[in-house]
């Protein structure tokens, strides 16, 4: 069973629009995030099944992954 990766707001343009990715488990969260095409500096928190998490977490099989951009402004 592999991991969910759910990019919300405008880092699922940088997956073609998909709400929702099946990815393997047993790499980190940063190794997950650039090859689905993220760079992992621009996510600023990571939700694994509703925990926050840092980015050298290894997923294991079934975890949902919720990944957020980093907010600019001014």
């Amino acid at each position: 069973m592999p991991a969910k990766l759910r990019p919300i707001g405008h880092l699922k343009s940088l997956v073609n629009g998909q709400a929702e990715l099946d990815v393997e488990s047993g790499f980190t969260i940063r190794a997950t995030l650039e090859n689905a095409g993220i760079r992992s500096e621009l996510v600023a928190l990571v939700m694994v099944n509703d925990e926050q998490r840092d980015k050298d977490y290894v997923l294991q099989e079934g975890d949902v992954v919720k990944v957020m951009a980093v907010i600019g402004g001014g």
